[in-house]
């Protein structure tokens, strides 16, 4: 045993890497992270520096950071370098190096750069083994890299694996990639684990040595291990994970995560974790606002998105009260993110955000005045608006939203602040507050209710309108007050500080003169008396209002002003009205008409809220009491304004606008006009004005707006309704108060068809609101809140037909108003037009192209505005042609022109003039395109007349390129289009002809370069010629020849249907006028026919087809099919363009009828005849005579061309079914068609006969008779055959039998005569078989045609092929010298014999003979050829299917068949593929059809010859032997034993067959055959087979000097009971009897050199049968002495040399004779064996003694004793091997004994 000492040593070696241990050196060096350990020792370390230096240097260019170890580790220094040798702090300071190095290439390792230089550390620093953790770290990332991080685990040894990576042990050996759920798993459960990679990967990001890899990795990992933490958590019992635990592990990382600003993937990885972490653990609120905290204290923008969403998560988990509110520190972060609402709102659409928005608003809320101002509070209305929120959250903003409306605080440092977020509270509060359907309007209306919000205070506070809540609030609910208003002065303080009132004589006059301070004061003044029971008398009793007099309009004006401001509150709105009712009901005894008032009361009733529609309908019962009163007074002078002696006392009637022009330009009434509209127009409906604030506008509309004397609503006179009119207008144009002027104008804009035209009074209106700027309009309508929209709306509605147009006009001409004010008088101008007259249009309509052409620039938005005015008004024709008249002289004016130009002409020119002239082109274009623009977008059809102007300008565009010329030439041609079809739909002629003119569309086509305005060019040319085809037939041809060059290249569905079109439409003009002109139309077609074949490779290949039958349909495919097909073959069948010819006149002739396509073939194979012979017809001229198809190819070329094109032509299946079709009928098309036919069959056999000579030629007019001939019906096509072959110097004789052949194969269903007409044919094909003038390749059609008609009719008709056997054995076939005659014969003898079955017998003397004769010829030949494996399969097919058949007259020829067969094996062309198949095909219907006895017999006398042929001949007649025997009887195998017997003593001796090599397997294969035999036999009769066996096997050679073979029998005997002891168990166990004294004899004898090959198959043989005997012993036949004692020596005699197999029989045997006795022997014979001289004896003894008790155990421990004293002398053994296999048995008897038993017993 080794010592303590040797054992520390050898650690402490095994450890060091200074060793003077060579191999271990060379292990050491040839560590390698990339390259092959055998190519890595080769290397020295200069070769791995430079390697890694330049990967280095390649890392640098990379990442500059790489520089700092240019110095230390990949310095030159380097490599002198032996870490060894360092002192302590030189190694950390090193390993500090190494570290740094890998954290930052641990992002680039998938280059090799990288690996280079990484490799360096690991050769020369051996990081591998030193820095093992750094560098595993490192690589880590690629865990799942199939073959990255296998390279550095090859490297890496268990052994330096830290603990906390020791979970990839399993993937050392064999080194493989890391599943991630192991890593997760790892994590999840090895805290030590999980806090190396986050110490990690916090270190490298604060080192910013960070990369993408390490960090996607660890958000991955991480993620899931902490989930599955967080799910341990849960069950913390089982698992012993805790949430605190979690927590603990979790919250530092965040916080780093969290302050790592400049790393946005770290930050991000931190937000899934905390994501996890509060998804999945509940946590205390404090925890959460810190985390909320942490991660707001660390926005960057890249994270932002990420960081809200993470926030927002958080912010839902948060519970309770406390939960609607944030930190002042989260809310501060929160604003500071730039777009913070949109993020918000675009959030809210993925996921719940509403916790968080909820938090943000409120904190913005809770520090409102102090920190926050209005861009905060408006940010919260917004996110109130547009976030996703549930009610709770909307109630808990809403309900802090209305606490701040109550009381706005904390303004006092900023009170402009204050006034800002007033408006926005107020401006939100009433918008909700009118959205009462809406979600927040109803959140809003149920906490009014619920709180019991004081809503007339809450408007006050505000100064706003705030719609009532529609719904009834709760039974139940807690009361809350509404916070009072704080009051910040008091209403006797403002009453001491009202203004001077100065020069103010009412408060509703312009804005310029004013008194804005003192309204303002006053009305706050007047808000805060409404909350004093008498502060309205008191506020009205001062000096202010008191001292005027009753006509003065200073103090009902200003209460007008208060209702009349929709931005005053309702109880401020009503509390005005009635204060004024209070004021004219006190001055009631004066005489004072107060009609001034009546726009202003008319303004209350339309107002939105009903109390105070309620309170005007007071007012308006309070003037008619006035004017009840005046009826005494004298109203004479009403209308004298300023009257001194009149009664009649007006109200502010010369202040009431102030003292400017405003007052002075209003109208006045007669008192009783004014009390009549009173009473009779506002009165009457004064309940409905209470509900409706629409219905006041509707009574005025319809009384004003009727034109009868009376109406019947109001009853006024046409002059009063004239007056009432012009008085209301008056106001609405001169009243100062927007908010009233657009009450007024909404009224009066819908009175119509009134006697005086309502424009004629409130045009002024309009021009007064376009004399203002933009920005004052904007200011006007902001500070009275309405929308400027409707004001522009109301003004430009002031126009009412003629009158006011050119305002409108003016406004889109100069933007006046804005473009919103553009807008709308656009949209006025279209609502006018139907009421303008015709000249009024035409004039606008000029002056608004003017507009739109005029402003090139776009500088105004009414230029644009214009032309959709355009668009959708209805031009009348007459302006049309006037501005399309006027367009085109323009042009012509711009072009320098005068009429049409000789010459078309471009226009660049030159210099300034140049430029001049091209700008007034492109001025003329445009205009003339907007015209045509609006002209065909207004249906041109109504418009016919313009049409010669179109025609006109497109002739004069003929004569310029310029841009914009092509989308003008295509708007004009569409729009002529349009109109020509409506003279189409209408039937009507075009009249005048010079109205359209071809010309100009042909010019047209021809000019232009664009696809589109081709296209709509020629569809214009195909309508036109439907309607007037004389005008386009005399443009047919150029129009075609431009067709060809360009529109037919087009791909597109759109420019397929124009070529259709035009085909369709311009085409038959054409033929129509030839026809009358008595011309050829054939001559006149070849010049188009030749433009479209031109074009027939620009063509779409997808279109072609589609294009050539449109083609040859219009032109009548009679007439025009052939010159077609023969042009297209003439030019293109030819190269590699010749197929696709073919299919594609296959094709265009398949779409025409039987009748057509054949007369189509005369005249085509009359072209074919012409252009062969060289003359040139007429036909011929008109097809090639006009372009170079013909004249540039060989007469011969051309005609190949032609045939090869009418071949494919004819072949079509179409073709040949629609002739079927038509000749089956009785009409004058099949007399026609069979006309055509016999045409075409004279004009091909013609062409045979005179150009038989060229073969080339000869071979396509063949294939053109066989397809002809394959048109006609059977009987038919019988018919010609036979004229075809027999006539002799026919050249057609073998195409037609070849055409006879397929046609007889192709026939579905043949009707008796057709078969008896195909029957009646065959003995005259026969006799061109026996013809010996006839050439072989004939005969060869002729037997093909014999086997089709065989195949086909042979079942029905047996007797007919019987008589032609003779034929195809005769000389002429079979027996001919020909090699393929003869493979044709037996083939078609073949097809004869499977339909004749038994009539065959007669053929097979004649036939077999020969066969077999051809068969020996084939497979002893010398010299190989192609046609050894034709014959050769011929045969075995002809031989097979005759066994078959006839399977008893093949017994006699079957011994001369099988060594032929055998012989075939020895030729290279005979030993593979499907000859090979063919003979076992032979073989295996010779073991299915031929006697089993015949079989046998003929296999055994063939046997010793197949088997100088090789194993494989052999194997077939193995093969056909077991198939024979499976399918035979076990009677039959029975009765012949005897063959059987011989078979297999011939069989089983081929190991003694010299030409046979490794015949193991083949040796097998026959036991197997053996044993299937065994089985069909019973004991009688096997035994005595079993004992010939035995005598062959030991006694037959006993005097023959072969001793190999002698023991090759006796192994082979012992195999075959081998096998039989296997199958047949215990059944042959006595049998060994017989055979047991060869086995002792060749256990005990010694193995010569010269057979032990033999000798030792035969011990193999013998022991594993032995061993199979002893298993299977169930009779005790081995316990017999007269067994036994014989049998243990031998196999104590061979154990020594054979233990492997030897030692399991001895252990068997003493299994299975088992007793005291019989163990005893073989114990002490194994114990003898222990003490030989021989150590391989001992050695193999104690093996025995082993493998007794692995056998039998525990039954052979009784023998122990005897054997302790013969173990105990092999510990001691001298060899060491002895010695250690002698442990080993004691181990294994202690197994039985117990342990450490037989050590006692041996110490």
């Amino acid at each position: 045993m080794a010592s303590s000492l040797a054992n520390q040593l050898a650690k402490i070696a095994a450890q060091t890497t200074n060793t003077l241990n060579t191999r271990k050196l060379k292990a050491i060096h040839s560590t390698s992270l990339i390259f092959e350990p055998s190519v890595a020792a080769t290397q020295d370390l200069d070769t791995v520096y430079t390697i890694a230096s330049e990967g280095f240097q390649e890392l640098c260019l990379l990442d500059e950071r790489f520089y700092v170890f240019e110095r230390s580790l990949f310095s030159d220094s380097s490599k002198d370098v032996d870490r060894l040798l360092l002192t302590k702090d030189e190694v950390k300071e090193l390993d500090r190096s190494i570290e740094a190095f890998l954290e930052l290439v641990s992002g680039r390792l998938l280059l090799r750069p990288a690996m280079n230089a990484v490799e360096w550390l690991v050769r020369r620093f051996r990081i591998h083994d030193q820095n093992t953790t750094a560098l595993l770290l490192a690589f880590l990332p690629y865990h799942a890299n199939a073959t990255l991080f296998p390279q550095v685990l090859n490297i890496i040894k268990a052994k330096d694996l830290s603990s906390e990576l020791r979970f990839l042990r399993p993937y050392l050996k064999p080194a493989a990639p890391v599943p991630r759920h192991v890593i997760t798993y790892t994590l999840s459960h090895r805290r030590e684990t999980l806090d190396l990679l986050i110490t990690h990967v916090i270190s490298v990001v604060k080192a910013r040595r960070e990369s993408h890899q390490l960090l996607s990795f660890f958000a991955a990992v991480s993620a899931e291990a902490i989930s599955q933490m967080c799910d341990a958590a849960r069950s913390s019992s089982t698992t012993g994970v805790t949430e605190e635990l979690v927590l603990q592990k979790t919250l530092p990382v965040l916080e780093a995560t969290f302050r790592a600003k400049k790393t946005p993937e770290f930050q991000i990885s931190g937000y899934m974790l905390a994501t996890i972490v509060v998804s999945k653990i509940p946590m205390k609120d404090e925890v959460l606002l810190a985390i909320m905290a942490g991660i707001v204290g660390g926005l960057s923008p890249e994270t932002v998105s990420s960081a809200l969403a993470c926030l927002a998560l958080i912010a839902q988990a948060r519970t309770g009260e406390i939960s609607a509110r944030f930190p002042e520190i989260i809310t501060k972060k929160l604003l500071s993110i730039e777009d913070v609402e949109y993020r918000l709102q675009e959030m809210g659409k993925k996921y719940r955000v509403d916790n968080l928005v909820i938090g943000l608003c409120n904190g913005i809320m809770d520090k409102m005045g102090a920190e926050y101002g209005p861009k905060e509070l408006g940010s919260v209305v917004r996110l109130l608006e547009e976030s996703r929120l549930g009610p709770k959250g909307r109630k808990a903003i809403l309900g802090n939203i209305i606490s701040i409306a109550q009381d706005l605080q904390g303004f006092e440092e900023k009170p402009e602040d204050e006034s800002d977020a007033r408006d926005i509270l107020a401006s939100a509060l009433v918008k909700w507050s009118e959205q009462g359907s809406k979600k927040i309007g109803k959140t809003l209306q149920l906490l009014i209710e619920e709180k019991k919000v004081d809503i007339e205070n809450l408007e006050l506070a505000l100064r706003a309108v705030i719609a009532r809540p529609a719904i009834a609030a709760p039974k139940e609910v807690k009361t809350i007050e509404a916070a009072p208003v704080k009051e910040q002065v008091t209403l006797e303080q403002l009453l001491a500080t009202i203004p001077a009132v100065g020069a103010t004589v009412s408060f509703v006059e312009p804005k310029k003169t004013a008194n804005t301070k003192l309204f303002s004061h006053l009305q706050q003044t007047f808000l805060h008396a409404l909350r004093q029971p008498e502060g309205v008398q008191t506020l009205f009793a001062h000096p202010v209002f008191a001292g005027n007099k009753d006509t003065d309009a200073l103090t009902i004006s200003f209460l007008a002003k208060i209702w009349t401001l929709p931005t005053n509150p309702v109880m401020a709105r009503v509390a005005a009205i009635k204060q004024t009712s209070k004021i004219i009901k006190a001055n009631s005894k004066a005489k004072i008409d107060y009609q001034a008032l009546i726009p202003l009361v008319l303004a209350a009733l339309a107002d939105s809220a009903e109390r105070v529609r309620r309170e005007a309908t007071n007012l308006v019962n309070v003037l008619l009491a006035v004017y009840e009163q005046l009826d005494d007074v004298d109203t004479s002078a009403a209308k004298r304004r300023k009257s001194k002696g009149a009664d009649l006392e007006y109200w502010g009637i010369d202040s009431i606008y102030g003292t400017g022009s405003e007052t002075d330009k209003l109208k006045v009434l007669d008192a009783a006009e004014a009390r009549k509209f009173l009473e009779v127009v506002i009165a009457r409906g004064l309940q409905e004005c209470t509900l409706d604030s629409a219905y006041i506008g509707n009574v005025i509309q319809n009384v004003l707006g009727t034109t009868t004397k009376e109406s019947k609503e109001g009853k006024l006179k046409s002059s009063v309704k004239t007056h009432v009119l012009e008085f209301l207008s008056s106001h609405a144009v001169n009243i100062p108060s927007l908010s009233i002027q657009l009450k007024l104008l909404t009224i009066l804009n819908n009175v119509s068809n009134s006697s005086s035209s309502r424009a004629e009074f409130l045009l002024p209106a309009l021009k007064a609101w376009i004399s203002n700027s933009l920005a004052e309009n904007i200011e006007a309508c902001e500070e009275e809140r309405i929308d400027i929209k409707e004001v522009e709306e109301q003004m430009a509605s002031v126009v009412d037909g003629q009158e006011g147009i050119s305002d409108l006009i003016n406004i889109l001409s100069s933007d006046t108003g804005g473009e919103g004010m553009v807008l709308a008088a656009a949209k006025r101008i279209i609502a006018v037009w139907g009421s303008l007259e015709e000249d009024a249009k035409v004039r606008v309509g000029k002056l608004l192209l003017e507009l739109a052409i005029n402003d090139t620039e776009q500088q105004f938005v009414g230029s644009s505005e214009a032309l959709d005015v355009l668009r959708n008004v209805k031009l009348p024709t007459a302006a049309f042609q006037v501005i399309m008249e006027e367009a085109r002289l323009d042009l012509k004016a711009s072009l320098g022109m005068r009429g049409s130009g000789p010459k078309r002409q471009r226009t660049s020119t030159d210099g300034a003039a140049g430029d001049e002239k091209e700008d007034k082109i492109a001025a003329s274009i445009r205009n003339i395109t907007i015209i045509s623009e609006i002209f065909g977008a207004q249906d041109p059809r109504n418009h016919s007349s313009v049409l010669a102007t179109l025609f006109s300008i497109l002739g004069d565009l003929g004569s310029v390129e310029f841009a914009g010329i092509t989308y003008l030439q295509g708007v004009l041609l569409s729009c002529a289009h349009d109109i020509l079809k409506g003279y189409k739909t209408a039937g009507a002629g075009l009249g005048s002809a010079g109205v359209v003119r071809a010309d100009v569309l042909v010019s047209c086509i021809r000019s232009t370069t664009s696809p589109q305005v081709q296209n709509s060019a020629l569809l214009l040319l195909s309508t036109l010629a439907d309607i007037a085809p004389d005008i386009v037939k005399h443009s047919v041809m150029p129009i075609f020849t431009f067709m060809g060059a360009t529109t037919l290249r087009q791909d597109d569905e759109y420019s397929a249907h124009v070529i259709e079109q035009t085909v369709q439409r311009i085409i038959p003009p054409l033929v129509k006028s030839l026809q009358e002109d008595g011309r050829d139309l054939l001559s006149a077609g070849a010049e188009l026919v030749s433009t479209f074949v031109s074009s027939y490779k620009v063509v779409p290949v997808h279109r072609r087809l589609r294009l050539f039958q449109a083609l040859t349909k219009t032109l009548g495919p009679a007439d025009f099919l052939f010159p077609i097909v023969a042009k297209l073959a003439g030019r293109y069948a030819a190269g590699d363009g010749e197929s696709d010819v073919k299919d594609f006149v296959s094709m265009l002739a398949g779409g025409f009828t039987a009748e057509v396509q054949m007369g189509t073939v005369v005249k085509y194979l009359a072209v074919i005849k012409d252009t062969l012979c060289q003359e040139k017809s007429s036909d011929w001229n008109l097809v090639f005579g006009t372009d170079e198809d013909g004249r540039n190819v060989a007469p011969v070329e051309l005609g190949r061309r032609l045939l090869a094109v009418l071949k494919a032509f004819l072949v079509s299946e179409r073709l040949k079914a629609e002739v079927a079709k038509s000749l089956k009928t009785s009409r004058e098309d099949a007399a026609d068609l069979r006309a055509f036919f016999s045409q075409a069959m004279e004009q091909t056999m013609a062409l045979g006969e005179k150009h038989k000579e060229s073969k080339a030629i000869t071979i396509e007019i063949q294939a053109i008779m066989s397809q002809l001939l394959e048109l006609l019906s059977v009987t038919e096509f019988v018919a010609v055959i036979e004229s075809l072959i027999t006539r002799v110097d026919s050249p057609f004789r073998s195409s037609a039998l070849v055409t006879f052949k397929n046609r007889v194969l192709a026939e579905y269903r043949t009707d008796s005569a057709s078969r008896l007409a195909i029957l009646a044919l065959t003995p005259k094909i026969a006799d061109i078989i026996a013809d010996s003038a006839s050439p072989a390749e004939l005969k060869s059609d002729a037997l093909l045609c014999i086997q089709a008609v065989t195949t086909k009719f042979g079942k029905q008709e047996p007797g007919t092929i019987s008589t032609l056997a003779d034929a195809v054995i005769g000389a002429g076939a079979l027996k001919s010298t020909d090699s393929g005659l003869r493979v044709l014969s037996l083939v078609c003898l073949t097809s004869m014999t499977t339909v004749l079955g038994g009539r065959i017998v007669p053929v097979l003397p004649k036939s077999v003979p020969v066969a077999i004769e051809y068969l020996k010829e084939a497979v002893n030949a010398k010299e190989s050829a192609f046609e050894q494996p034709l014959v050769h399969n011929a045969v075995f097919k002809y031989l097979e299917e005759l066994v078959k058949t006839v399977p008893s007259f093949m017994t006699s020829y079957l011994p001369a068949i099988i060594p032929l067969a055998a012989a075939a094996w020895d030729q290279d062309t005979l030993d593979e593929g499907i000859t090979v198949d063919v003979r076992r095909a032979f073989f295996s219907a010779v073991a299915a059809k031929v006697e089993f006895k015949t079989v046998i017999a003929a296999v055994t006398k063939a046997w010793k010859a197949s088997c100088k042929n090789g194993a494989e001949p052999v194997q077939d007649l193995v093969d056909t032997v077991s198939n024979s025997i499976t399918l035979a009887t076990k009677a039959t195998v029975q009765k012949c034993s005897s063959a059987i017997l011989q078979f297999f003593l011939s069989a089983l001796d081929i190991r003694r067959e010299p030409e046979l090599e490794e015949v193991d397997e083949l040796e097998n294969q026959i036991l197997k055959v053996f044993l299937a035999t065994v089985y069909k036999l019973n004991d009688s009769i096997f035994k005595p087979i079993f004992l010939r066996l035995v005598e062959w096997g030991t006694e037959d050679l006993r005097g023959s000097d072969d001793e190999s073979g002698k023991w090759a029998r006796v192994g082979v005997l012992w195999k075959v009971m081998a096998a039989l002891s296997t199958e047949l168990k215990s059944l042959v166990t006595d049998y060994h009897t017989s055979v047991l004294p060869s086995a002792i004899s060749a256990l005990t004898t010694p193995v010569a050199e010269a057979t032990s090959a033999t000798h030792t198959f035969a011990l193999t043989s013998i022991l594993t049968a032995l061993y199979q005997g002893l298993l299977h012993d169930t009779s005790d036949f081995w316990q017999s002495p007269t067994h036994f004692d014989p049998l243990l020596p031998a196999l104590l005699h061979i154990i020594p040399t054979q233990s492997e197999i030897a030692i399991p029989v001895l252990s068997e045997l003493a299994a299975a004779a088992q007793s005291e006795e019989h163990s005893k022997a073989i114990n002490q014979g194994v114990l003898n064996m222990m003490r030989s001289e021989d150590a391989d004896a001992r050695l193999a003894a104690i093996r025995a003694m082993m493998g007794l008790y692995s056998r039998l155990g525990e039954d052979w421990l009784g023998l122990l004793p005897e054997t302790v004293p013969f173990i105990a002398e092999l510990m001691e053994d001298d060899e060491e091997n002895v010695e250690r296999e002698c442990q080993r048995l004691i181990k294994k008897i202690e197994e039985f004994l117990g342990e450490g038993e037989l050590q006692g017993m041996l110490t």
